[in-house]
C-alpha cells in the first residue's frame, strides 16, 4: 500500500457534487492506473482511510465495493483487498479475440470508434500486406479505441478491402463485432493468421488516446487475416500499453504434441 502518498495527495472536496465514496473510489483508481498502487499491493484498509478522511464506514465499503465490482480489486478473507492483475493476457499460440480477452480478466469490454470511412488512397504498406490488385484501391478504414470496463487498452486501425465487404461503413461499430459483420454477412471468417508484435514508443498522439505517461514503452501489433482459402482480408495495426498486455505462450517439446501448434520467429532488428 502506498498511505503516505494517499495522505499528501487526496482531500475530500466538500463543495463537490460527486458522492464522498466516488470521490475516494475515483481517487483510488488513480493510483492503481498510475502504477502507485500495482499489482499484488495491499489496498489500504477501510479503518485507516475512515480515519483519515473522517468518514463513515459504509462510505469506504461503497468506495471498496466499486473497485471489487470493477475488477480492480480481489479480496482474500482474513488478509484484506489486493490490487487485481488486470493486464490483458493475449495467446500468441491461437485466434486471438479482445472480447474474449476482457471476460477472461472480469472486464467489459467495449469500443469506441474515431473513424469509419471507405478509402481510395492507403499507404504502400497497407496495400502490400493485402496484396490489393492494382484495379482494387478502396479499403475500409476502421480506427477505433478498444477498451475494458472503459479504460483504453489499446488502439486498431484496420484495413479490409473494400470489393469484400461492400457497404460495410454502413454499421456501428461501437457497438456491432466487426468479426461477427464480416462472417455473418460477407462469408470472410478467420482461418489463420500472420501477427509481428514489435516493442516501441508511442506517438503523442497513441499516449493521449491511451492516457498514460511518456515513460510507458508499446506493443504494436501488425496482424494479416486469411480465409480458409488463403484470401487476405484484413490487416490491422494496433498499439496496446505494454503495461496492460502480457503475451502468453505455451510451448511443446514436440510442437506437434500441443492442440494449437505454432509457428514462431523471433527476428532481431538492428538499427
Amino acid at each position: 500500500m502506498d498511505l503516505d502518498y494517499f495522505k499528501k495527495t487526496f482531500k475530500l472536496d466538500s463543495t463537490s457534487s460527486e458522492p464522498m465514496y466516488k470521490q475516494i473510489s475515483n481517487y483510488l483508481k488513480r493510483m492503481i492506473q498510475m502504477g502507485i498502487l500495482k499489482e499484488g499491493d495491499q489496498m489500504i484498509p477501510e479503518v485507516t482511510i475512515c480515519n483519515e478522511l473522517n468518514v463513515s464506514r459504509s462510505t469506504v465499503r461503497l468506495a471498496m465495493a466499486e473497485l471489487l465490482d470493477e475488477g480492480l480489486l480481489v479480496r482474500y478473507r482474513g488478509k484484506g483487498s489486493y490490487v487485481a492483475d488486470n493486464r490483458m493476457k493475449r495467446p500468441i499460440n491461437y485466434l486471438y479475440n479482445f472480447t474474449e480477452s476482457m471476460h477472461d480478466i472480469g472486464a467489459q469490454a467495449s469500443s469506441v470508434v474515431l473513424n469509419a470511412e471507405v478509402l481510395s488512397e492507403i499507404p504502400e504498406e497497407v496495400r502490400e500486406k493485402l496484396q490489393l490488385p492494382k484495379e482494387q484501391r478502396k479499403v475500409f478504414y476502421l480506427h477505433r479505441i478498444r477498451c475494458g470496463n472503459k479504460e483504453p487498452m489499446l488502439v486498431e486501425h484496420t484495413y479490409i478491402p473494400y470489393y469484400l465487404c461492400n457497404g460495410i461503413e454502413a454499421y456501428d461499430f461501437s457497438s456491432i463485432s466487426l468479426y461477427y459483420i464480416l462472417d455473418s454477412l460477407y462469408g470472410l471468417e478467420p482461418y489463420h493468421a500472420t501477427e509481428t508484435i514489435e516493442a516501441v514508443n508511442m506517438t503523442e498522439d497513441e499516449r493521449k488516446i491511451l492516457r498514460c505517461q511518456k515513460n510507458i514503452p508499446a506493443f504494436r501489433i501488425k496482424r494479416i487475416s486469411h480465409t480458409e482459402t488463403g484470401l487476405i482480408y484484413e490487416y490491422t495495426e494496433s498499439t496496446s500499453r505494454s503495461d496492460r498486455n502480457v503475451f502468453q505462450l505455451e510451448l511443446y517439446k514436440n510442437q506437434t504434441a500441443g492442440k494449437n501448434p505454432v509457428n514462431i520467429q523471433r527476428n532481431f532488428r538492428r538499427d
